[in-house]
């Protein structure tokens, strides 16, 4: 009796290890990404003042040198150009679209500046200068229409897209937790301004946290003051910040998609 028990536990244990290492197995397989249909290109940049900028040029096989639009993505401060999702970057490249992101300068592989750090928020001599070496670099590739750039950034990343709209003739763009200092500091806006006849930007998608400190509210002034039609401005109930809000929400990056489907 005591013989036939072992068996039968023994034989349950081997089925229950089987259906377990089935399990992790199809687990790994379904979360793998599919990356064989594109290529990334690892380029260095240099910009006007001789800075070195490390920047990931992502392409569709099968249309690397077909004139496709152009989607800069620009992470915020303290982080770097791997703040971007697979995931968003792949949703972008299916939908016909190449990709670009960079690490602003003193920031990931870029080279540093002799300059404080805090000063590149507000500085327009500074991370300015790395998009415009990025657009103008990408404007050279056969796979770009230089007519049909759109820019996405969290934080100051947002703000380099705005000013992106206003210098450098990005068409579309997409704002996430922009501080109004960083704005006004790198475009030369503010509502001291306002009497004067400016350049209102459009095609402009600003995102911010309801409870994210003082950004929500800047973010609102910016976009009742600087901007015009076609716009929109999405909120959500939480208290994240620029990438941390999409970790949140990941639906952000549907929203980020399909603005420069309809945009660009």
């Amino acid at each position: 009796k005591m013989k036939i028990n072992y068996f039968f536990i023994l034989l349950f244990s081997v089925l229950l290890v089987s259906c377990s290492g089935n399990k992790k197995e199809i687990k790994k397989d379904s979360s793998a990404n599919d990356t064989s249909k594109f290529s990334v290109l690892h380029q260095t940049i240099k910009t006007s003042d001789e800075l070195n900028i490390a920047a990931d040029y992502y392409s569709p096989k099968n249309t690397q040198d077909t004139p496709q639009p152009l989607v800069i993505l620009i992470h915020q401060f303290q982080s770097n150009k791997e703040q971007w999702s697979p995931e968003l970057i792949n949703s972008l490249l299916n939908e016909g679209m190449k990709v670009i992101c960079y690490d602003i300068r003193s920031h990931g592989k870029s080279e540093k500046a002799i300059v404080d750090l805090n000063s590149l928020l507000t500085s327009p001599e500074q991370a300015p200068k790395d998009l415009k070496a990025v657009i103008e670099w990408s404007k050279t590739q056969k796979g770009v229409d230089s007519n049909r750039i759109g820019i996405c950034g969290t934080s100051i990343g947002g703000s380099l897209a705005l000013y992106g709209e206003i210098f450098l003739g990005a068409k579309a763009i997409v704002c996430i937790s922009v501080g109004l200092p960083t704005f006004e500091g790198l475009t030369g806006l503010s509502d001291k301004l306002m009497s004067r006849p400016i350049k209102r930007i459009s095609n402009v998608l600003m995102i911010c946290g309801t409870k994210d400190g003082d950004y929500n509210k800047d973010s609102k002034q910016i976009y009742e003051n600087f901007t015009s039609e076609p716009r929109d401005y999405k909120e959500f109930e939480s208290d994240k910040h620029g990438k941390d809000l999409i970790k949140d929400y990941p639906g952000i990056n549907n929203l980020i998609v399909n603005w420069f489907k309809t945009k660009l």
